[in-house]
């Protein structure tokens, strides 16, 4: 899932809405300077003035919960629920999602191509991958590409060499302007989410059509775009799995999935022509997809058919998760929050900030929500005074 990509990442229109929580007031220039909060650690900070900033995604690390956004910036809290502390992150840049295998080993996604793991539960995180490293596997990539096409071309049948013609052309072009950014514009691309499959293989996803494998626990990456027939190189906004099957949702309606851990896609037909931000599996491997203006859709069967289902909203919905009694729960912008029960019905929340929501996570009594105003609760633990506030704060 999941915030502003100021530049050519990520000032791409319909994106995600959480992106529209971004870094407000920075710019993508290409400087070299820029491009130092690639390197450059998370400053170190009071806690609460961390959980009262923009906040992207949260999750479950066992007994403890882990929060990444703006700044590189990521919190922990330890299992007796009460102490938020800040990890040590070796990024500044604005992280977009977060998910852990089990209660150590973790991932994260940021802008500037930069992906984090963490072994020790998100204590502490390395830089496994980042938008230098990536643009040098493109280079790679595409040097590939045109050499395989060039050798084809060479035994083609008649019949097959306009295709391929046309392939070798587009892969050309494609090198062309993954070198040219290397030289002029440095790395532009953010990733938006991340899957862990086991403990060594991890797929992240991002804009342009980027998606990025590894199998040894972050040493090596694979990249792999060209597994997913899409041509526009639409946005690959969120990946979720459940055992073998995964799903890939994204710009334009753009969908992908897997039966085999990732293995092999391919693409499913979208229920609608608008944009997803956000997917996840419920208790009964139902597949819930959601995106622009309330879009809501549940799938039985991983894309083959979808049911279209009314979420009584109509702003964009950016994250969900299925609680114990089956009931759906999802949120948005302007501080909504959506309860589907069992039988489908939906109940309008609203939190009090009326601030952008990116993701909710359950607590044994109540529910965390974050976004732009950073970390809050649901039901709300604010005075009518603080939300005044806070919702000014949020506009």
């Amino acid at each position: 899932m999941r915030l502003s990509p100021t530049h050519v990442g990520l000032l791409l229109t319909g994106l995600l809405s959480m992106n529209a929580i971004a870094q407000e007031g920075s710019t993508d220039t290409g400087s070299a300077a820029e491009y130092d909060v690639i390197e450059a650690p998370a400053i170190t900070a009071k806690v609460e003035k961390i959980k009262q900033s923009a906040l992207i995604e949260i999750a479950a690390a066992g007994d403890k919960l882990v929060a990444v956004g703006a700044h590189g910036n990521i919190i922990h809290r330890e299992s007796d629920g009460n102490t938020w502390q800040q990890a040590s992150v070796p990024t500044s840049v604005l992280l977009t999602s977060v998910q852990f295998f089990n209660e150590q080993i973790g991932w994260a996604t940021g802008h500037h191509g930069v992906l984090l793991k963490t072994k020790d539960g998100g204590k502490s995180w390395q830089r496994v991958l980042d938008g230098f490293r990536l643009l040098d596997l493109e280079i790679a990539f595409y040097k590939q590409q045109v050499s395989e096409l060039e050798q084809q071309l060479e035994t083609a049948e008649d019949a097959e060499v306009g295709d391929l013609e046309w392939d070798l052309d587009t892969a050309k072009f494609q090198l062309e302007t993954v070198q040219q950014a290397k030289q002029e514009s440095g790395p532009t691309k953010p990733f938006l989410d991340i899957v862990a499959i086991n403990k060594q293989t991890a797929i992240a996803v991002g804009a342009y059509n980027t998606i990025v494998r590894t199998d040894d626990g972050g040493q090596n990456w694979q990249l792999l775009n060209d597994r997913l027939d899409n041509p526009n190189g639409f946005h690959l906004n969120a990946i979720t799995a459940s055992q073998q099957q995964l799903y890939i949702a994204g710009e334009a309606g753009t969908a992908y999935r897997s039966k085999d851990s990732g293995n092999s896609w391919e693409a499913v037909a979208p229920p609608y022509q608008g944009s997803f931000f956000g997917a996840h599996f419920d208790n009964q491997d139902r597949l819930w997809v959601y995106g622009l203006r309330g879009n809501l859709f549940y799938s039985n069967d991983l894309g083959d058919s979808y049911q279209q289902v009314d979420s009584a909203v109509d702003v964009n919905l950016s994250a969900g998760f299925s609680d114990r009694d089956g009931h759906q729960w999802l949120v948005g912008n302007s501080g909504v929050i959506v309860e589907l029960d069992t039988e489908l019905n939906a109940t309008e929340h609203r939190h009090p900030s009326s601030s952008v929501l990116t993701d909710i996570i359950p607590l044994q009594n109540e529910k965390i929500v974050i976004g732009r105003s950073g970390l809050m609760y649901w039901p709300a633990r604010m005075s009518k005074e603080e939300a005044v506030i806070t919702a000014q704060g949020a506009q």
